[in-house]
């Protein structure tokens, strides 16, 4: 489904929902999902109050200015609905999350379709500020790469989603894809039964105006297309061990040692003996690249061996924030 449809069927089904918005997600049950496809149901995990999974999503980090502007408006606006509608997501500080979401990422935002969410990778806690972590989009129903940096930081984000959303959403290989995809979707919602009136659009306007007088939104410099392209490249230039999810590892490795990968696929067994004894002498760099891979390969609820193993090993490292995350998702 072209996104630009998902955008337009999202805000039509919040509009119909709007008399009645539902309650704020704090859990995702993936456990039960995944169960339920082998005939096996588990019961859901105890859901955290909203305070609880706010905690435990930021860890050690405080909310940064920007995103508490966009709090302090949401607020003020009284509709969340009404700043989706300009900036095509909801503002949310909780524990919204997948299995595919990796440990390290801070969540702030969810589409509202799909699974679709944003968030701070603090590439697992060596970002000292999220008001400059980079941001990533993760798209769970995309299998092969769910998960994708978009932005340098927030304001980045913000000024990126004010001029098209859409290229925030989707991946594309070259620009001349994307200018292709713009004009089908031009196509596309002028044929959609969901337009906007005059009213909704000075609506939105409106919100826009308000938010950029609160947050002051850098220009990006180039065409939001090249800016995508560029903080992409910008990133695998800062990566010291590559990863299967796309994101890669920045710690560097420590001097005198190699990186030791330990592969895992999502069709191969992991052998937990040989898992232990990787896990005893490999450097903390392969070993970050190795739960990156792991959440992308696997759904640790499943795993009842090897997700306290990880849990474990995580503590050893020092993840304490990570480890929660995935503890309290799952």
């Amino acid at each position: 489904m072209p996104v630009k449809w998902l955008l337009i069927a999202a805000a039509a089904v919040h509009l119909a929902a709007a008399s009645s918005p539902p309650e704020p997600i704090t859990t995702i049950d993936v456990g039960v999902r995944e169960n339920m496809q082998t005939g096996t149901v588990q019961p859901p995990p105890p859901k955290l109050t909203a305070e609880q999974s706010e905690r435990i999503n930021f860890g050690k980090y405080a909310v940064p200015p920007t995103l508490q502007s966009l709090l302090d408006l949401r607020q003020e606006l009284g509709d969340p609905e009404r700043l989706y509608d300009a900036v095509y997501f909801f503002v949310n500080t909780e524990n919204f999350r997948y299995f595919s979401t990796p440990s390290d990422v801070v969540v702030f935002g969810n589409v509202g379709v799909d699974g679709v969410h944003y968030g701070f990778l603090t590439d697992y806690g060596t970002v000292t500020d999220l008001e400059e972590a980079p941001i990533v989009c993760i798209s769970p129903m995309d299998f092969d790469r769910p998960v994708r940096i978009v932005a340098k930081n927030l304001k980045d984000f913000l000024r990126l989603s004010l001029t098209d959303a859409n290229l925030v959403l989707n991946p594309f290989g070259t620009e001349a894809e994307y200018l292709a995809a713009q004009e089908r979707w031009a196509e596309e919602e002028k044929a959609s039964p969901y337009q906007r009136t005059e009213e909704e659009k000075q609506a939105r306007l409106e919100v826009i105006h308000e938010l950029q007088k609160r947050i002051s939104l850098p220009e990006l410099g180039l065409s939001a297309f090249s800016y995508v392209q560029k903080t992409s490249e910008e990133r695998g230039r800062q990566v010291t061990i590559r990863t299967l999810d796309g994101l890669g590892v920045t710690t560097p490795l420590e001097q005198g040692r190699l990186h030791e990968e330990f592969k895992v696929s999502k069709e191969e067994p992991i052998d937990l003996s040989k898992l232990k004894a990787y896990l005893a002498g490999a450097p903390r760099a392969s070993k970050l690249a190795l739960l990156r891979d792991l959440q992308i390969t696997r759904v640790l609820p499943n795993e009842k061996e090897l997700q306290p193993l990880l849990m474990e090993e995580m503590q050893l490292l020092g993840l304490k924030d990570e480890a929660a995350r995935i503890q309290a998702s799952y």
